[in-house]
């Protein structure tokens, strides 16, 4: 990657030391650099990345550093704020800082699992240049000897994967197996239902079977009790929309949303079985702030909703 130019650097690295003890105004600004330009970003996440591993693997910079080919899987650590503007007012989205955890290529246990809490976020870098970003509530299975194969056992992610030719990258899930052609594509696994939704370059669904080719802009769902497979067409601007806390249902049972605010906002929501099936469509911003995001969804479908001090539930009027 291009080193940004030493100005923005710096001002990168001003915002970071500055970020326990910003004011909302100073949060504003923040934001509104990182939007001003790519480059902004791309230098804060680097600064940021950069501190992290300096205090929690000091023994990684030695006077002659040897540098060895490694796998970075990225776990979150404290959040920090990051505004999203939305319908006219302003919100406060849940997004974690990153920490890098080192895993040398081909140390430890051969399979591994990475999983994440209920709102937390993970990002991972594998060595062969392909990205992973894990929605919470989640867990992913990783390979040192073959790292083209990920195993979702349950909940979501992103995948950004760089095309190899000669090792296609491999997505298994339940009895499901995803095969990239060169892909920017998301894999939600909730229960015998798996979601794949392709946003760049195309995907082979069951590969070793009859294959169900998807291309940028389709999707397809898969009921694994029923035996069925229903494809369907999808915005790819919201494909892994669930990373800028969107979440989006085309007549599908409210019950769903379940699933998307425990991995969003971190919380368990129940949903009276008379709405659970009601189809439900439209585009939802989840904040993180489930005491905002609950009479929100509530207000959607005309129900009321409760909160006991650890349990929220949405029921019929």
């Amino acid at each position: 990657m291009t080193a940004e130019p030493a100005h923005i650097v710096d001002r990168a690295i001003d915002w970071h030391m500055r970020q326990a003890d910003m004011d909302d105004q100073e949060w504003h600004a923040f934001v509104a650099w990182l939007e001003e330009d790519p480059a902004h970003a791309r230098a804060f996440d680097a600064v940021a990345l950069d501190m992290a591993l300096l205090v929690d693997h000091p023994e990684l910079y030695p006077a002659d550093p040897v540098v060895a080919p490694i796998e970075v899987p990225i776990v979150a650590s404290p959040r920090r704020r990051v505004w999203a503007w939305a319908g006219g007012g302003v919100a406060v989205a849940a997004a974690a800082c990153l920490t890098l955890v080192l895993v040398p290529a081909g140390g430890g246990p051969a399979p591994y699992a990475i999983e994440t809490k209920p709102g937390q976020r993970q990002d991972i870098a594998l060595n062969d240049g392909t990205r992973i970003e894990l929605n919470g509530a989640s867990r992913l299975v990783l390979d040192h000897n073959n790292p083209r194969v990920a195993t979702l056992d349950s909940g979501e992610a992103t995948f950004h994967v760089h095309h190899d030719v000669g090792a296609p990258f491999t997505v298994r899930s339940g009895a499901q197996v995803v095969q990239d052609v060169g892909t920017v594509f998301n894999v939600e696994r909730d229960g015998k239902r798996l979601d794949v939704q392709v946003a760049e370059g195309s995907v082979l669904l069951q590969p070793q079977r009859e294959a169900v080719a998807l291309r940028a802009g389709a999707a397809a769902t898969v009921h694994e009790d029923v035996g069925s497979i229903v494809l369907s067409k999808v915005d790819v601007a919201k494909v892994g929309a669930w990373r800028s806390g969107a979440i989006t249902f085309t007549g599908e049972p409210f019950g769903r949303v379940a699933s998307a605010v425990n991995r969003i906002d971190g919380v368990t929501l129940s949903i009276d079985a008379s709405l659970s099936q009601r189809p439900f469509s439209g585009m939802v911003r989840l904040t993180g702030t489930a005491a905002r995001d609950v009479p929100h969804l509530a207000a959607l479908v005309g129900a009321e909703w409760h909160h006991d001090g650890e349990r929220w539930s949405i029921s019929p009027n």
